[in-house]
């Protein structure tokens, strides 16, 4: 069942339930929470890591715990089948319960879950998901970059914003979608706000004004002491004086865009205090080939002297694969030393402590 109203009609404890890969995304889900309990009393954003699954079987019991009561489900990241199987028949469960579940960036047993208003993945083939396939074009392999998919997927809203009907709640999903990737804080409180004043089942919620997603460089770089953390203009990077080489260092969009950088800020303040001139790059996807080309390959020839990635993927990649190839194909390009940190993406420091595989 649904959670009951009280007689003024606001909900009794009113659950949007997150279900990602890892926790990241808790820090903007519980900034924004706060602040939107002004205008949604009683509302709660509650957000379930699946990278914590394996190694803490009550994270999973606690995350189906959610879904049970969920008033509205997002579900995103989740393509490692071991994620995907162990979730899914509590999404299933929950789905015609629940005012809305959206699933994005996912495996398709997850896509096909979402249910937004009029917009049903599970429905048979309807002039809607026509319009989506067409929309969405071939399903075969593609050399597109992750900076024209965005492009893509920023201006789909805005050509469904003209068609009536359903295509409006597809429209709905491609926003969740764009607010979701350009994930800030004010992205993410603006995506609750949308989906609550949208789908929410009390009238009171309802039609609430929510800003458009705000754009963010899909390539770019971060610093800590830059005013507004991130650039694309190299130039505004701090230089220590006399540096001894230089250092690129990949990172994490989604991490910048979250503000959870604590761990890389510590890697930046340590190289700079053994006088290492740092270029710390970014680029969206799971795919670094945008950021090294574009910051650590300059015109005038290499940049840096060393690369090291603290994104814990693989170099050249995608959700749950990795082109290994073209990954070799770049470091022999770059002929420089290259250190793959990974960041821990998957573990607590208490659980790669006592891994036995380190």
């Amino acid at each position: 069942m649904r959670n009951e109203t009280g007689i003024s009609g606001v909900p009794v404890g009113y659950r949007v339930v997150v279900i990602t890969l890892d926790a990241h995304s808790a820090g903007p889900c519980d900034r924004a929470a706060a602040r939107l309990l002004a205008d949604f009393p009683d509302l709660s954003v509650d957000v379930h890591a699946a990278a914590e699954w394996g190694e803490n079987p009550q994270a999973l019991v606690e995350a189906k715990a959610a879904i049970a009561t969920g008033d509205i489900i997002l579900v995103n990241l989740l393509f490692l089948e071991e994620h995907v199987r162990a979730i899914l028949p509590s999404l299933e469960a929950r789905r015609a319960g629940c005012d809305a579940m959206a699933g994005v960036i996912s495996d398709a047993a997850i896509v096909k879950l979402t249910r937004m208003g009029a917009l049903d993945m599970l429905a048979p083939a309807s002039g809607t998901m026509a319009l989506l396939k067409r929309l969405r074009g071939s399903s075969k392999p593609s050399s597109q970059n992750g900076e024209s998919k965005m492009r893509m997927l920023r201006r789909l809203p805005k050509i469904l914003k003209y068609i009536p009907g359903k295509a409006q709640d597809l429209r709905a999903w491609f926003l969740v979608m764009q607010y979701w990737l350009g994930g800030s804080d004010t992205n993410i409180e603006s995506m609750l706000r949308f989906l609550i004043s949208r789908y929410c089942r009390i009238e009171a919620w309802q039609n609430c004004a929510a800003a458009p997603p705000e754009d963010y460089p899909e390539v770019g770089l971060y610093h800590p002491d830059l005013p507004s953390k991130m650039t694309t203009d190299i130039t505004a990077l701090p230089v220590p004086q006399k540096p001894v080489a230089t250092v690129g260092l990949l990172l994490m969009r989604s991490y910048v865009l979250s503000d959870d950088t604590a761990h890389y800020d510590a890697v930046i303040r340590s190289f700079e205090a053994n006088g290492l001139k740092v270029i710390p790059a970014f680029a969206g996807g799971l795919d670094a080939r945008p950021a090294i080309e574009g910051y650590f390959q300059g015109t005038a020839g290499m940049q840096i002297d060393a690369m090291v990635s603290l994104t814990g993927f693989s170099l050249v990649g995608g959700p749950a694969y990795n082109n290994s190839q073209a990954a070799i194909a770049l470091l022999k390009n770059l002929d420089v030393p290259y250190i793959a940190a990974h960041a821990l993406e998957f573990q607590t420091l208490g659980q790669w402590a006592n891994a036995e595989q380190g």
